[in-house]
C-alpha cells in the first residue's frame, strides 16, 4: 500500500480534479513499469441517478478512464507544485473490452502494466477485475505533453 501523504500527492499530480478521479488506493506502483490499485464504487456517485434509475451499473467509459488514470499515475514523475503543472501524458487511444456489468456498492481493482514506450507514445496493458473476475480489458496508449 501507497501511504496516504504519497497517495494524495500523487493523485494531486493527476490533471484532473477530484470530483474526477476514479482510482481510490494505490497498491503497487513502479514508476515507468506498473501499478495496481482500487477505485472503490458507492454507489452514492451523482452519475448513478441517470445510469441506470433503480438498477445501477457503473459506466464502462468510467472504468477506461480509471484505467487510463492509473496509467497516468505509472508514468508521473513531477516534483513541481500542482499549481504550476501541466498533465505529463494525455490520452491518445482506448482499446477496452467490457466483459461484466459493475454494479455498486463495488471495489474493481485495476492494474496498467507498460508494454512500450515509441517516441512520445507509451501502450499500457490494462485489466479490471471486481471479487477476482475480469470486468474490462484492453490497450490504453499515452501521449507524452510536450
Amino acid at each position: 500500500m501507497i501511504p496516504g501523504d504519497e497517495l494524495q500527492r500523487l493523485l494531486a499530480g493527476l490533471p484532473h480534479g477530484r470530483q474526477f478521479r476514479f482510482v481510490t488506493d494505490l497498491t503497487m506502483l513502479e514508476p515507468m513499469v506498473r501499478a495496481t490499485g482500487t477505485w472503490i464504487v458507492s454507489g452514492e456517485e451523482h452519475f448513478f441517478a441517470g445510469h441506470f434509475p433503480g438498477d445501477p451499473i457503473v459506466p464502462g467509459v468510467l472504468i477506461a478512464e480509471s484505467l487510463a488514470q492509473l496509467c497516468g499515475l505509472v508514468v508521473f514523475k513531477d516534483e513541481t507544485p500542482v499549481e504550476f503543472r501541466k498533465p505529463h501524458a494525455l490520452l491518445a487511444q482506448v482499446d477496452v473490452k467490457i466483459h461484466a456489468a459493475v454494479r455498486p456498492p463495488a471495489q474493481i481493482d485495476l492494474s496498467a502494466t507498460l508494454l512500450r514506450e515509441i517516441g512520445s507514445l507509451l501502450l499500457f496493458e490494462v485489466a479490471a477485475k471486481v471479487c477476482g473476475t475480469a470486468a474490462a480489458d484492453g490497450r490504453i496508449v499515452l501521449a507524452k505533453s510536450p
